[in-house]
């Protein structure tokens, strides 16, 4: 549903910073054991904070094994430890560049990335978690590509702006504005900008704030859901049908404000 052309434009660091820490996990920021090696003989065996870690091997025979047992052996200083085979890493990017079609959607691209790790089993492990799982950016939402396409096409019309934020104290936290084309597909992701709109005051406020700022642009809002930080915390976490329910609870206990929505997500 990311279009391959999708504008970024006039984004709040502060918002879009708060966004990431809410919705993504990041390896990077990981403590990782990192060990490199070609044919079996290691040739970088590094914790990516410098620590000192035992379990120190020169050779490469079961990399599950090893991942494995390095991680117990490390218990407390590493979140998850990778071994890599080098030739098997350099295959991997060479698929993945081979792979890009300059017309495929963003998302279909990106999804590809992490589902084309399955294809190096012994030559990119990860302990614990499976490599899919595990390295690059993981977002934390509680759903898959599918559900959230699905939602995105149940919930938002066509053509249409929808409208994601939530609130915290006596301010809106973070924001995204997501306009999406005829064909459901977001062209453009911004953020509620401070300038242009007042995102100070109680959470239904600011929501009927930002509608009427997107709206005021010439734009049609279908969906405007703010949330409590809380909140946001608890639907994130749900999974499954239990996603839906959370949704309604927190609606129906006061958590969220709903500036636009269509009658299916709104409180009975």
């Amino acid at each position: 549903m990311l279009h391959k052309d999708v504008l970024m434009a006039d984004i709040d660091v502060d918002q879009w910073r708060n966004a990431q820490a809410l919705l993504l996990r990041s390896a990077k920021g990981a403590r990782r054991l990192v060990v490199i090696h070609e044919a079996g003989q290691v040739l970088k065996f590094r914790h990516t904070h410098g620590q000192e870690v035992t379990g120190r091997v020169e050779t490469v025979t079961d990399p599950h094994r090893l991942a494995r047992e390095l991680f117990d052996a490390n218990a407390g200083v590493v979140d998850f430890v990778v071994v890599m085979e080098r030739r098997a890493v350099d295959a991997y990017f060479a698929q993945i560049q081979d792979a890009w079609d300059i017309d495929a959607d963003l998302d279909v691209f990106v999804q590809g990335t992490y589902a084309a790790l399955d294809a190096y089993p012994e030559g990119i492990v990860t302990y614990p978690g499976t490599a899919r799982d595990t390295l690059g950016l993981q977002w934390r939402i509680g759903a898959s590509l599918e559900e959230v396409n699905a939602a995105a096409r149940a919930f938002v019309a066509p053509g249409t702006t929808a409208i994601l934020g939530v609130h915290d104290g006596t301010s809106l936290w973070t924001s995204l504005v997501l306009d999406l084309d005829e064909d459901a597909k977001v062209t453009s992701i911004t953020t509620a900008d401070p300038s242009l709109v007042d995102i100070h005051g109680t959470r239904p406020e600011v929501a009927d704030r930002l509608v009427a700022w997107v709206e005021g642009t010439g734009k049609r809002v279908s969906l405007a859901v703010v949330a409590d930080r809380a909140a946001a915390d608890t639907f994130l976490a749900a999974r499954g049908p239990a996603k839906a329910a959370a949704f309604r609870d927190l609606l129906t206990q006061g958590h969220l404000s709903v500036g636009r929505a269509p009658e299916a997500l709104r409180a009975d």
